[in-house]
């Protein structure tokens, strides 16, 4: 027994010293990997931008750098809508249009509202969201805008293994060289297994992650109401540069987008959720006229598209029989 103490003690020693020798050599040549989502190519925002931009986060791979600031904002229970989504979010004001003028329409009463969408998020992170964050803000009303960084290519990883990955080491193994290169060489395996690059968030966990967002906000008495994405795509005139590193084939670009659109539409009709359809909306506009109301990009909201937005939320909140009311009672009431 004895003998077989002193081999135990001698094979945890050996290998400790073999981790403690590779930990060295991997420091002595440079060698670093952080095991974060930033690690991570998604497309938009790149490292230099989510460095300069955003702060890390362990469930949300990147949130704003005043994110915390503005979660404390207003109490549990205090606040109206919270606006949810990605770029096409974060870099509008149509929340701000459009609580202006639902306050217009009720003088006697503050409406809190809070953006929190943050640039390049997928579905998938917004789920996050929903689960840590905005359910224990308990807000009243929650706009959900997503579809564009879902159907882009994840280069190599889905969202979802990211999250599984980067969460895989704890805090205390992060700054250790043996786990980062453990964790270099699993993104190269999932990337070689998966072959043609995956959408970053695949149409069936698209439409999961929809319908778990709707089902968390109605449990917890939140009112959903589903958006879709407006653009002035049209075939055979699609922004070059998406097919530099967003897409396979910049044709595939209208048909794909259409398709998630459509997921949107298919969840708020089987789950009876307000479905404010704007990408419908903005395809009764001429072709000819509707490119005014975008960036370049035919993604992003100009100031007339973000105003036109701002209007047909407001003709949807009115519209809604399950708005219709919300604003006419007293302000809620904080909860402790």
């Amino acid at each position: 027994m004895r003998q077989l103490a002193i081999k135990i003690s001698l094979l945890v020693v050996s290998v400790v010293a073999a981790l403690a020798l590779g930990e060295g050599i991997l420091r002595a040549a440079g060698f670093a990997f952080g095991i974060a989502p930033e690690a991570v190519e998604f497309g938009w925002p790149d490292p230099v931008v989510l460095k300069e931009h955003y702060a890390g986060d362990p469930d949300l791979f990147w949130v704003l750098k005043d994110y915390d600031s503005r979660l404390r904002r207003y109490p549990p229970g205090r606040l109206d809508i919270v606006f949810m989504g990605d770029s096409c979010t974060e870099f509008s004001d149509y929340p701000r249009l459009l609580v202006e003028r639902l306050a217009a329409d009720h003088p006697e009463r503050e409406i809190a509202a809070l953006k929190l969408a943050v640039g390049g998020w997928s579905s998938f992170q917004g789920l996050q969201q929903m689960k840590r964050d905005i359910v224990s803000l308990d807000p009243r009303v929650v706009t959900v805008y997503y579809g564009w960084n879902d159907h882009w290519i994840g280069f190599g990883v889905e969202d979802k293994q990211v999250h599984r990955l980067t969460r895989w080491p704890g805090e205390r193994f992060r700054e250790l060289r043996l786990a980062q290169l453990v964790f270099k060489g699993r993104l190269a395996l999932l990337a070689r297994r998966s072959g043609d690059p995956p959408k970053r968030v695949s149409p069936s966990d698209f439409r999961g992650n929809l319908l778990e967002i709707v089902a968390l906000a109605r449990q917890h008495g939140i009112v959903p109401v589903l958006l879709t994405a407006p653009t002035s795509h049209q075939t055979g005139s699609e922004p070059a540069r998406l097919g530099e590193r967003w897409l396979r084939d910049r044709r595939e670009l209208v048909p794909l987008h259409r398709a998630y659109v459509a997921i949107v539409r298919e969840v708020a009709e089987s789950e009876r959720v307000i479905l404010c359809d704007l990408a419908a909306k903005f395809d009764e506009v001429p072709q000819e006229q509707r490119g005014a109301y975008f960036w370049d990009d035919g993604i992003h909201l100009s100031w007339k598209g973000t105003r036109k937005v701002s209007e047909l939320l407001y003709e949807c909140f009115r519209d809604a029989e399950e708005l219709r009311d919300i604003w006419d009672g007293p302000e809620p009431t904080v909860r402790h």
